[in-house]
């Protein structure tokens, strides 16, 4: 199998951290996958499929803080 060739970059610090926020919270284990789709997504080579999956991901998060809001509104209202 043909290694992926390596390309690198050096970017301000708040963007590095910036990166590491995203890739926490979104469940990526490594900066490099969000700076492999933010180039992909430049490119236009995003996969809609993945996309459509990282959505609907993300709507499932969402529900259910919104379920725990709810529970927490009951408790303390």
């Amino acid at each position: 199998m043909a290694e992926s060739p390596m390309v690198g970059a050096r970017v301000p610090q708040d963007w590095q951290q910036q990166i590491q926020a995203i890739a926490n919270a979104s469940g990526r284990k490594e900066e490099a996958e969000v700076v492999r789709e933010a180039l992909a997504q430049y490119l236009g080579k995003t996969d809609l499929g993945s996309v459509k999956g990282e959505i609907a991901d993300l709507q499932d998060r969402v529900s259910s803080l919104e379920r725990k809001l709810i529970g927490l509104g009951q408790l303390v209202g």
